[in-house]
């Protein structure tokens, strides 16, 4: 069983609108959702094998106050190809996978994050995809399980069982 999480950055900073897109820092509330989502993954007990960053900064700044509790990876991979990459290029990236790492972590940007789900799975007629399919919100994640042992194998037969926001866990005081 393959394991793909797919996460939308945390919100970004305005503040400074001479800074460029790539460049812009989390925001306060954008920090504080990714301290809650890290600790839905501590509480899951969720363990990312590999991450797979945009290496914009607020991707990079949402990943950094994930690795402050999660366990640490074993292979991180970030770069700029990620940044505005469509759903293709990144289905092309996870294929290149070895098998060994059998959960990911994306985190990436909209519309790719919701464009990439939509995708890769084939349940699309469950509450989960209908909630990301309407709005994939700053710091969300959807879980996609693949019944497959290699990632070169993936393409629209994942199944969508989790899809979480920051305001689903600030409701449920979870």
């Amino acid at each position: 069983m393959l394991h793909l999480y797919v996460m939308r950055h945390s919100k970004s900073s305005w503040s400074d609108p001479s800074l460029d897109d790539f460049d812009r820092p989390l925001s306060k509330r954008g920090k504080n959702n990714a301290k809650l989502i890290c600790e839905f993954f501590i509480k899951k007990n969720y363990k990312f094998d590999y991450v797979l960053v945009s290496s914009a900064n607020r991707t990079k700044k949402t990943l950094n106050i994930l690795l402050k509790k999660i366990t640490t990876p074993r292979k991180i991979f970030s770069s700029k190809k990620l940044y505005l990459a469509n759903e293709d290029r990144i289905i092309e990236l996870i294929k290149t996978i070895p098998k060994k790492y059998k959960s990911i972590l994306l985190i990436n940007h909209e519309p790719t994050v919701r464009n990439l789900v939509k995708a890769l799975t084939k349940n699309q007629n469950n509450n989960h995809f209908k909630l990301l399919n309407y709005k994939f919100p700053t710091s969300a994640f959807a879980k996609i399980n693949f019944d497959l042992i290699e990632w070169k194998e993936i393409k629209n037969n994942g199944l969508i069982k989790e899809f979480i926001r920051p305001k689903d866990l600030q409701d449920s005081k979870e």
